[in-house]
């Protein structure tokens, strides 16, 4: 077995996020545990960084190994690897030995708005000695590509488009939350921040009282507070601030919801608009960032984000939208393009390719 591992070329991903299940990086990492562990791969041999609370088996072709302080100042201290992969934009950059090759993948700039210009700064100089690094850099969408050409000084270096690949969960059956009233409803998932708009949604609600409105998501930020104040000072019996929910009961309130609104403003993928259309779901989202990118025609965009606009435009597209079945199964088509599979095949054609230069 040894002898077998040693013939194959070795690639590290970064998994450091494991076990965050509530974050976005801390799901991507479990999908990739799981995704690239049980391909069938011959020729490569995977590494996962993680920590050591985490530290499993994952299989005869996956090598575990505890990210440690010590790893910062001896990178000999890590496993000598041909492909080096950061998978999460924010982790700091350990050392890595001469002739690895660097991928960097770039989710967002989202830190240009919401850090401080100082802060900002900073991760953006981070940023740049990272792409520094790496012999290539990959992202999520082409409108992140494009934010990558304007801030950072690529040096000639490539920026591959890899979307990312969404679980299907339409198939599983979902659990009811306690909080659901039995009333028709709406459904909008994030964390409460404001490159999210929900607070948009609130007065929207005022113009649909036979709708509830359920707004999920990890709700400990400022924002949050705001948005249940204006829940109150309009008496809103409707609209529910729900906090952290269970990926079951996620995917019951996809199922059954009316419509999935999304008027976000900071996107660099969005993962919501594809998870709802996978339910065949009335897609509302703002015309923003990668959401019309992603949702390519699928959705119904929201050009103006102020109430009249929104309101219409829900009024004028949801009474029929359901009927038209040949349009839900092209909705459910597109949502599958962006398969797992995809995405993994994807970036081991690119982990061969960077194995094999000298």
């Amino acid at each position: 077995m040894m002898k077998e591992i040693q013939r194959k070329k070795k690639v590290l991903i970064d998994l450091t996020n494991y076990g965050s299940l509530t974050a976005g990086f801390g799901q991507i990492a479990a999908n990739y545990a799981t995704a690239f562990s049980s391909m069938p791969v011959e020729d490569l041999h995977f590494v996962y960084l993680l920590r050591q609370k985490y530290m499993q088996e994952f299989g005869p072709n996956v090598t575990s190994v505890p990210v440690r302080r010590i790893n910062k100042f001896l990178p000999f201290t890590l496993p000598k690897v041909d492909v080096w992969h950061a998978v999460n934009q924010q982790r700091k950059l350990l050392r890595i030995a001469g002739g690895t090759k660097f991928i960097f993948t770039i989710h967002d700039f989202n830190f240009l708005t919401e850090k401080k210009p100082w802060k900002a700064k900073m991760y953006l100089r981070r940023m740049q000695n990272k792409v520094n690094k790496a012999a290539v850099v990959t992202t999520i969408s082409h409108y992140v590509a494009d934010v990558i050409r304007q801030h950072v000084d690529l040096k000639g270096k490539e920026v591959r488009v890899i979307y990312n690949g969404v679980e299907r969960i339409d198939t599983l059956e979902g659990t009811k939350p306690s909080f659901a009233t039995g009333r028709p409803f709406f459904f909008t998932i994030g964390q409460i921040r404001r490159k999210k708009n929900f607070h948009l949604l609130v007065d929207v609600m005022r113009h649909f009282p036979e709708y509830d409105l359920y707004i999920c998501g990890d709700a400990h930020f400022a924002y949050a507070e705001e948005v249940r104040n204006l829940i109150r000072e309009n008496q809103l019996t409707n609209v529910f601030l729900t906090d952290v929910i269970s990926q079951n009961e996620k995917i019951w309130l996809y199922r059954n919801c009316e419509a999935f609104l999304f008027p976000s403003e900071g996107e660099g993928f969005g993962l919501p608009v594809v998870e709802a259309m996978q339910f065949g779901k009335a897609v509302f989202a703002a015309n923003r960032t990668s959401l019309p990118e992603v949702c390519n025609g699928h959705a119904i965009m929201w050009e103006y984000l102020d109430t009249e606009s929104m309101v219409q435009s829900i009024r004028e597209h949801l009474p029929d939208f359901y009927k038209d079945k040949e349009r839900l199964e092209k909705i459910k088509e597109h949502a599958a393009s962006f398969s797992y599979e995809k995405h993994i095949q994807a970036y081991l054609d690119l982990y061969r390719e960077l194995a094999q230069l000298p």
